[in-house]
């Protein structure tokens, strides 16, 4: 969309570019997917050295920890000098948050633009059926609607026309002649200097009769059974605990790391309930390329055990 962060536009414009190329929305998620985690094996492997160092001085922060446990000041500093001795950051393990958190909300709404543009062309496109069918993957009726049971298989006309700044969006910046088409069904208008939509109820029936005869390949049928989200969340969890297993034992974090543990696929599966189905099976698969990750790493870097006191 016109004015919004950068990153987002090159993610959407590079996946568009693949589906010109592959003309089949799941394989150009696919490939951008695994192409981004090829990208970002980097700090993977990076956050997975940090995590065998933090293990390697384990047994001194926690002799640390009980000759300071009445000074935290002290044991601050004691920490500090100690991981700067052995060349280890204390932000390193912050490295997939920070990495992952900007890609998920950059997708998030590179998608979603990505869909309200697919509902637009499904107004304007010449064969407005076929196109609608290649929406269909498995289960899911439509891929840029939510695999929600209670979802339809198209934008209602409210939703459509509460869009914020669809009138933004590039791809009808880029396609003046999509506006003409609009105009011409009465869902936009051109004041002499620029197009923008209605929200008349005229312009809202014209919307409905434009999309009924898609409405009526799926008539009676929702657009999914939360399938989607479900694994979503589920391989993201997975995900998640993997990365965490590896982590040093720190009583300081530990409850942090418990709960972070669940908010986020939670979040996730939250998220991929209310926004289109492509994204819900973009964060699947980034979270699977992230679990074969975790496999592979763990042979390289062997799971750290907690180190136990020995008993005098």
């Amino acid at each position: 969309m016109q004015g919004d962060l950068f990153l987002t536009t090159w993610f959407l414009e590079g996946m568009k570019w693949v589906y010109g190329n592959v003309n089949n929305v799941f394989l150009t998620i696919l490939i951008c997917t695994v192409l981004l985690k090829l990208i970002t094996l980097v700090s993977d492997i990076k956050t997975r050295k940090y995590t065998a160092a933090t293990a390697a001085i384990q047994p001194e922060i926690q002799k640390l920890q009980k000759k300071y446990a009445n000074d935290p000041a002290k044991l601050q500093q004691a920490q500090a000098k100690i991981m700067k001795d052995n060349g280890v950051s204390m932000w390193g393990g912050c490295l997939p948050m920070l990495i992952t958190m900007p890609l998920f909300f950059c997708f998030l709404a590179a998608f979603r633009f990505w869909s309200y543009e697919e509902a637009i062309r499904l107004l304007v496109d010449d064969n407005p059926t076929q196109l609608f069918k290649s929406f269909h993957f498995l289960w899911i009726n439509n891929i840029w609607q939510p695999d929600s049971g209670i979802s339809p298989v198209i934008m209602e006309a409210s939703k459509f026309f509460a869009i914020p700044k669809i009138d933004k969006l590039l791809y009808l910046q880029n396609n003046p002649e999509v506006w003409k088409k609009l105009v011409d069904l009465g869902i936009a208008a051109f004041d002499g200097t620029s197009y923008s939509f209605l929200t008349t109820d005229a312009a809202k029936a014209a919307y409905t009769a434009a999309v009924q005869p898609l409405m009526d390949v799926y008539a009676g049928y929702n657009n999914g059974w939360f399938i989607m989200p479900l694994l979503a969340g589920g391989t993201n969890f997975l995900s998640s605990f993997m990365m965490q297993r590896n982590q040093p034992v720190n009583p300081q974090t530990n409850s942090t790391n418990k709960i972070m543990l669940w908010a986020f696929p939670l979040m996730s599966a939250g998220i991929c309930i209310t926004y289109n189905s492509s994204f819900a099976i973009y964060w699947t698969i980034s979270s699977i390329c992230m679990i074969l990750t975790n496999l592979v790493l763990d042979v390289k870097y062997p799971r750290v055990q907690p180190v136990k006191e020995v008993k005098k």
